[in-house]
């Protein structure tokens, strides 16, 4: 009897025992997995011309100098790409034009791997096309829609062993030709339509280790000599007929591990010191007299693939940050105090095969996008 009484107890508590886990397993009711939303791509409109093959130039040649690297100081590793999403743009950099209508370069160069730049060195208030080549060195002057015809400047060979500028360091709102030799830092002032005779304007060697540059720090309206060495940065004020002596403006070693720039980008008519680095991009504001404390400008990683260029794209008077990606060609605009939000400017890639530069050659004011390429030299213009 007892036993018979203890199986159907236990049999009952079993009974019961699983109806609760049964209730309990009903209740539990597992969440739907979450909807997958497929993000939206677009294929990149591609501005490339179609390359040739440029026509040989004749002259003399001159033996090809080994200008001393500049390499920053930093791991080769690059850096993770930017997490900002671009914003939409106020203004735009226009579809691309011819403006030389064929093949146009250097064929002698330093920064780059031919030798060109853009510069007004008519002082018409528009940036002219110059070409550095073996011969001579020649200008193209810009109309504001096209370059003209080729106007020999030099009547025969010039440059620098060390590094080829064009910059108005004598203050009469031309761009003039300053070239850096082992002996000595020259300059060829321009005239207008020629640049003048050599004039040595450092009486020695003069150059910096980590890179050279010519902007006008102090806001006089002429371009400084900036030498930028392992243990600091040292301007050389011009006077507009010579270099001054060195000034020490940073006190100690002051480099970006992904580039060294000089423009203004506060707004103040003084080129300040823009370091850009893996964590961030620093700005060190010019005095007039010194580059003041490190200004953290992005707040984090900002660089371009392609190319890296600060100049006046927005006709504000501060120099504005432009990144060339494999992607498009971003604008951060310079608030005076920082740099703001990524801003897609072309809506695809856009580059030059022989180069990528930025500068107001159409005279309004604002920077323009100037692709060179084996087949032409293109503008787009600030919009």
């Amino acid at each position: 009897m007892k036993k018979g009484l203890m199986k159907k107890r236990i049999l009952i508590l079993s009974v019961s025992l699983l109806l609760s886990v049964a209730c309990g397993l009903a209740e539990i009711t597992p969440s739907p997995p979450a909807a997958v939303v497929p993000t939206s791509t677009s294929a990149p409109l591609v501005v490339e011309p179609v390359a040739t093959t440029p026509p040989q130039e004749t002259g003399e040649v001159i033996p090809a100098t080994v200008a001393p690297t500049a390499a920053p100081l930093a791991s080769t590793t690059a850096p993770p790409a930017p997490t900002a999403v671009p914003a939409a743009p106020a203004s735009a950099f226009s579809l691309p034009v011819d403006w030389t209508g064929g093949p146009t370069y250097g064929e002698r160069g330093w920064q780059t791997s031919v030798g060109m730049f853009f510069a007004d060195a008519t002082g018409d208030g528009r940036a002219d096309f110059i070409a550095v080549d073996t011969d001579s060195v020649y200008v193209l002057p810009s109309t504001g829609s096209s370059f003209g015809q080729y106007q020999d400047w030099t009547g025969g060979p010039a440059y620098g062993e060390l590094g080829m500028f064009f910059a108005d360091v004598t203050g009469d709102g031309k761009a003039d030709f300053i070239a850096v030799d082992e002996d000595s830092t020259y300059v060829l002032p321009s005239t207008g339509s020629s640049f003048g005779q050599y004039q040595d304007w450092t009486g020695g060697p003069t150059y910096g280790e980590l890179g050279m540059f010519f902007a006008d720090v102090t806001g006089d309206g002429k371009a400084d000599f900036i030498a930028v060495d392992t243990d600091s940065t040292y301007v050389l004020p011009s006077t507009g007929s010579s270099f001054d002596r060195y000034q020490d403006w940073t006190g100690g070693p002051t480099y970006g591990e992904f580039g060294i720039f000089f423009a203004d980008v506060t707004g103040d008519g003084k080129a300040d010191f823009i370091a850009v680095d893996e964590d961030s991009t620093y700005v060190l504001p010019s005095t007039g007299s010194s580059f003041d404390h490190y200004q953290d400008w992005t707040g984090g990683t900002a660089y371009g693939e392609l190319g890296m260029f600060f100049a006046d794209v927005t006709g504000d008077g501060k120099a504005d940050f432009i990144a060339v990606d494999n992607a498009s060609t971003y604008v951060l605009p310079s608030t005076g105090s920082s740099f703001g939000q990524y801003q897609d400017w072309t809506g695809g890639p856009t580059y030059g095969e022989l180069g990528m530069f930025f500068a107001d050659v159409t005279g309004d004011g604002k920077a323009d996008f100037i692709a060179v390429d084996n087949a032409s030299t293109y503008v787009l213009s600030a919009n």
